[in-house]
């Protein structure tokens, strides 16, 4: 028996292993290291430098970045993202105009060897993914639930995301419709100059049969039904913003005459143009503060962005007869146009810049006012003129001022005529806090337009914060101080906690306003609209802290 055996592992041994041949499993390559949440665009420069040596994938939430690369100029919108490797850093252009404060993620990876072998992601390039967008936003989920989640979940996250991001370099490399945005940007560029398709064709370096063919394929409308459309929607939107004369209106819009206009606008919209601006119109509004200004005007929107702030003043319009509507988040809107364009608006309301101007003026015209640029008073005016409301917007701007009267008369008597500085600070844990100036709202340009308070004057040496706003670390707070001084707390008692240790720290303890009783604790929600009713109920409160 032994003798058997031996002879059939001898024999065993000398037959090759008859096996599928073993696949040899590639290296990942990179891994995983950082990540941050950042809430503006300071904050995303810092970032760069502190990663100097990593690679990092920035992916926006909300707002806008302005990058400027080796390469040329970048702009990140909401579901946007961008990839930089090592020591390539990106510079954030300062430049004024946003949808809002800008938001987002950074992940920091490197090499999972020493020696980098092959960089799959190309060159910094804007990348359009809500689907990366919302893995990178469950990539941060995962992280911050530690030991409560799976430690294997970031980093399988993380490889889908760089999945992602080589598919979009080949899927790029193959299909390359460079030429098409190049043709669409030129076309709303220079909608006013006369176009044709065989030129367009020409200038991209594509026969005109391909063009059409392409430009259908992608746009779903012909050449000449784009042109068409563009410039109609100019042409309402120009009778909805400003109603200059019909000849005025044809001259900005391309047309040679104002029969040839008006007998485009009647085939488009149904009604001459003369008559356009009275016909009743379903509204969507993209922007919380626009959605308040109008049921403040007495108009219901057909869909608007709503935020929780503004819940009890719905209700309080909903008992005054208005109807409902279809509410949404600012960033539901802006990362699902499908609901705008199912809505079928007959105007859509929002803030300039938008990532997706374009698309939107093919829906519906599209009135963006430039936030930074336009008081609430001057936007709610333009509000009143879209919707025919005219006189209740002048009735609710009398009403304002007539408090502002009293409440400078008010303050002249007790103060004695002098008014110091003031700032409205809002705090959000152990991140900083939020200053804002008087072109962001937040109560600012009641207290420096209204009231004539003055800024601190550390706000007054950067000039952005007289119309924009800045992130400040907890440890900067203090440089931001005034006579009066109004902050928002947080409510989450983790990051209040944090806040009580510095306020409890000497450098806030001598300051004149916390010694002296003018340290006003005010609620973040009534102190973040921009409409009418918000901003009375704002100059009232603030009247109340500064009078009791």
């Amino acid at each position: 028996m032994n003798i058997s055996k031996h002879t059939y592992h001898q024999k065993s041994l000398s037959i090759p292993i008859s096996l599928q041949k073993i696949q040899s499993v590639p290296a990942a390559g990179f891994k995983l290291c950082h990540l941050v949440q950042l809430h503006d665009r300071e904050a995303f420069s810092r970032i760069d430098e502190l990663w100097s040596t990593l690679h990092v994938l920035y992916v926006v939430t909300a707002g806008q970045a302005r990058i400027i690369s080796a390469e040329g100029k970048l702009t990140l919108n909401a579901g946007s993202a961008v990839v930089r490797q090592a020591e390539n850093l990106l510079q954030h252009e300062n430049k004024r105009g946003s949808l809002s404060p800008i938001q987002g993620i950074a992940i920091a990876f490197d090499s999972a060897e020493n020696e980098q072998r092959f960089w799959p992601f190309g060159l910094p390039a804007t990348i359009v993914s809500r689907h990366l967008t919302d893995k990178a936003v469950e990539l941060v989920q995962a992280c911050l639930k530690g030991n409560d989640s799976s430690p294997f979940r970031p980093h399988m996250l993380f490889y889908e995301i760089l999945d992602m991001l080589q598919d979009h370099v080949a899927h790029s490399a193959h299909e390359d419709h460079s030429w098409l945005d190049n043709v669409l940007r030129h076309i709303h560029q220079m909608y006013i100059q006369p176009l044709t398709r065989e030129q367009l064709a020409r200038d991209a370096n594509v026969s005109p049969e391909h063009f059409s063919r392409e430009f259908k394929k992608h746009t779903g409308l012909t050449f000449v039904e784009y042109v068409t459309r563009l410039r109609i929607r100019m042409a309402q939107e120009h009778l909805l913003f400003s109603n200059p004369p019909l000849q005025e209106i044809a001259r900005s819009t391309g047309y040679r005459d104002t029969f040839y206009l008006s007998r485009k606008f009647k085939q488009m919209v149904g009604s001459a143009p003369t008559h356009y601006r009275k016909m009743p119109k379903k509204i969507v509004s993209l922007t919380y503060n626009y959605t308040a200004s109008l049921l403040a005007l007495g108009h219901t929107p057909h869909m608007g962005a709503v935020a929780s702030w503004m819940e009890e003043k719905s209700g309080e319009h909903g008992h005054h007869g208005h109807e409902q509507f279809q509410q949404h988040s600012e960033y539901e809107l802006v990362k699902h146009p499908e609901l705008i364009a199912n809505a079928q608006p007959d105007v859509i309301l929002g803030y300039a810049p938008h990532p997706a101007s374009d698309e939107l003026r093919l829906i519906a015209p599209t009135i963006l006012m430039p936030f930074e640029e336009l008081d609430w008073q001057e936007q709610l005016l333009h509000l009143g003129r879209i919707t025919g409301l005219e006189s209740n917007a002048q009735g609710l701007l009398d009403r304002y001022h007539q408090l502002e009267q009293e409440a400078n008369h008010k303050l002249d008597q007790w103060m004695e005529g002098t008014r110091g500085s003031a700032v409205c600070i809002f705090m959000i844990g152990e991140d900083g806090a939020y200053i804002y100036g008087h072109g962001w709202g937040r109560a600012s340009h009641v207290l420096y337009q209204s009231l004539s308070f003055t800024p601190p004057s550390r706000m007054e040496q950067n000039g952005q914060l007289l119309t924009g706003y800045i992130h400040v670390p907890l440890s900067e707070i203090h440089l931001y101080a005034a006579d009066h001084m109004f902050v928002a707390f947080p409510e989450e008692p983790a990051e209040r906690e944090i806040l009580d240790d510095l306020l409890n720290q000497e450098f806030w303890g001598t300051l004149p306003a916390v010694r002296e009783g003018r340290v006003y604790e005010i609620d973040a929600d009534m102190f973040y609209g921009f409409d009418p009713l918000s901003v009375m109920e704002q100059l009232q409160h603030i009247m109340r802290h500064l009078t009791s």
